[in-house]
């Protein structure tokens, strides 16, 4: 009877931990933010799960590589997009993108210096499967500004849900930006 029950707790135990990475691997990838590229929303430290398998649209929340390392950003153009920046202003299919997630960062920067937040770029028509993605701060130039438009493959998932520090703890707060622009934000 004892040996029956130490078999079946054994064997729950490996179905769980299967579970476990079943979903680790398919569903979610744990992130932590390292600097403060996307803050306000992601300030350095927070602790958040990367969703896999989502379908990725503008101005979503990812993590992605880029030689082996670990990058966070904010999607601006999508497949077949135009992106361009020219005096601290993002077009997208030449539309002028309304961006409230950078007013505090550019103010802060644009008190002690004098060029642009968001340095000049163009990027006509994406190709497919590739992403243009920016920092919240823009000042921090590694992202698509220095490593080009970041390929499909490369992106971990969409950024969802904040869980540490505890008092952070919830979703990634991001559908007013996307709200302004007119964007899905289901």
């Amino acid at each position: 009877m004892v040996k029956r029950d130490l078999y079946r707790n054994i064997l729950i135990g490996l179905i769980v931990i299967g579970i476990l990475l079943v979903i680790r691997f398919f569903v979610f990838e744990p992130i932590r933010i390292h600097n403060n590229n996307m803050s306000p929303i992601l300030p350095n430290k927070t602790q958040v799960f990367a969703m896999k398998r989502t379908k990725l649209e503008n101005l979503d929340l990812v993590a992605y590589r880029h030689h082996g390392k670990k990058y966070v950003g904010r999607i601006i153009g999508t497949p077949g997009q135009s992106v361009v920046a020219m005096d601290n202003v993002v077009y997208l299919n030449q539309i002028i993108l309304t961006e409230p997630y950078i007013k505090q960062n550019q103010a802060t920067y644009l008190k002690t210096h004098d060029d642009d937040f968001t340095t000049d770029f163009r990027q006509d028509k994406l190709a497919a499967k590739t992403y243009w993605i920016l920092n919240d701060a823009r000042d921090v130039k590694a992202d698509s500004r220095t490593f080009g438009a970041i390929k499909q493959k490369d992106i971990l998932g969409e950024l969802k849900f904040k869980y540490a520090p505890i008092s952070a703890f919830g979703f990634v707060e991001n559908d007013e930006a996307k709200i302004e622009n007119g964007f899905d934000t289901e």
